[in-house]
C-alpha cells in the first residue's frame, strides 16, 4: 500500500515548537559556554519536565523529583550566577553531602536528565 502526499504533509517544519525542538534548542544555547549559566540552564531543564510527564505513571515520582530540584535550582539562579558557583558554595561550607543543598538538587537534575537521555537513546536503537 503506497500513501500518498500532499505538499502540505512536508517534514520541513515537523521539528518547530514541539517539546523536542525547545528542549535541543534550549541546549544548543548552553553549549556555546564554558561556565554554564544557572539561569539558562534551569530554563533549559524545565523543559525536559514535559518528557517525563509523557513516560506515565511509571515515572510520575521522578517526575516530581526532577521538577522540585529544577524549581530549587531555578529559586538559586536569583543568587548564584553558575553552576561552578553553587559548587564552589557548597564545597566551601562543607555542605555537598548534605541533603537539600544545591550541589545534590545539581547531582538529581543531571541524573534525571541522564536517565531521559538513556531512555530515549533506547527508544531510538528499537
Amino acid at each position: 500500500m503506497k500513501i500518498r502526499m500532499d505538499e502540505d504533509d512536508g517534514f520541513e517544519d515537523a521539528g518547530t515548537g514541539t517539546p523536542l525542538s525547545a528542549i535541543a534548542e534550549a541546549f544548543e544555547e548552553l553549549s556555546s559556554n564554558n561556565d554554564l549559566m544557572l539561569k539558562p540552564f534551569c530554563h533549559a531543564c524545565s523543559h525536559v519536565s514535559v518528557l517525563f510527564g509523557s513516560l506515565g505513571i511509571a515515572f510520575k515520582f521522578a517526575e516530581l523529583e526532577y521538577v522540585s530540584k529544577v524549581r530549587d535550582l531555578t529559586e538559586a539562579s536569583e543568587i548564584f550566577g553558575s553552576l561552578n558557583s553553587i559548587l564552589d558554595y557548597d564545597v566551601r561550607n562543607d555542605t555537598v553531602r548534605t541533603p537539600g543543598s544545591l550541589s545534590r538538587n545539581l547531582r538529581r537534575v543531571r541524573q534525571g536528565l541522564d536517565l531521559i537521555r538513556a531512555l530515549f537513546q533506547n527508544f531510538l536503537s528499537t
